[in-house]
């Protein structure tokens, strides 16, 4: 029963509205209202749509420009390890030549050095050496321990262009044998050599003595590098280890002509 009431009731409202046209244009501008309302707010998410694929579209640019950078990046940082890797092994490589550079610059000094030092000795050897004099040092006490003695050659006034100094002569002891002739330069003995060797012409002046044959004595000498005078100081040696000065031979080195006019 109370059903039917209510139905009836319903279709009562709606038989009133529809023969209400006031009723008819409000329902009508709502609807309109809400139709506008949805439009606007359909077009608000349109835009907002459009604005959100856009905002995606840029991100996704920025990925892919993000993951370039990074690929780019990494093969980046692939080339500095290898330009290291280079740069270490240049640095070795660098170091090694140096070596071998340095290795060279002293060989080549040394080269230089021995050239400079060849080219002066070559000079030295070309200066000729003049024998200036030649004294006897033989003191009056000891004319008895030898027969004599005498320097064959040089003579003075020979001129050394050899670079070396021949020296021949004879030493005859008296009291005991004459063994050996040493050669002096300011102190310093510079060589010895044994009295030996034949002098047939001693032997003819002193027939009498047995060892007048062998008493003769040679030797030779470096003079180069005598920048002025040199004195060299001869003695003899005894059997009985007496030491007797025979003589001095004084050097003089000459200035070398020069071609010019």
């Amino acid at each position: 029963m109370k059903l039917s009431k209510l139905a009836n009731w319903l279709k009562n409202t709606d038989v009133e509205e529809n023969q209400n046209p006031a009723h008819s244009e409000v329902f009508q501008d709502r609807d309109e209202h809400e139709l506008q309302k949805l439009n606007s707010e359909n077009q608000k998410l349109s835009d907002r749509l459009k604005q959100s694929q856009k905002q995606v579209a840029q991100l996704e640019a920025q990925l892919q420009i993000s993951q370039g950078l990074r690929i780019e990046l990494g093969e980046t940082h692939a080339k500095l390890q290898t330009a290291q890797s280079e740069v270490q092994h240049c640095k070795k490589e660098l170091f090694e030549k140096q070596k071998q550079l340095n290795l060279i610059q002293s060989q080549l000094t040394k080269t230089q050095q021995t050239l400079a030092n060849f080219q002066n000795w070559e000079q030295q050897l070309k200066t000729p050496i003049q024998i200036t004099d030649i004294s006897k040092t033989l003191p009056k006490k000891n004319f008895d321990t030898l027969w004599g003695f005498g320097i064959i050659s040089p003579e003075v006034g020979f001129s050394i262009t050899t670079g070396a100094i021949l020296v021949k002569g004879w030493v005859l002891g008296k009291q005991a044998q004459a063994q050996t002739v040493k050669v002096a330069c300011n102190g310093t003995t510079l060589l010895e050599t044994t009295v030996d060797l034949r002098r047939p012409r001693v032997a003819q002046r002193y027939p009498d003595i047995p060892r007048a044959n062998d008493s003769g004595f040679e030797f030779s000498l470096s003079v180069v590098g005598i920048s002025d005078t040199a004195k060299l100081s001869l003695s003899a040696v005894l059997a009985d280890k007496t030491t007797i000065e025979l003589c001095d031979i004084v050097l003089k080195s000459q200035p070398i002509e020069s071609n010019e006019t």
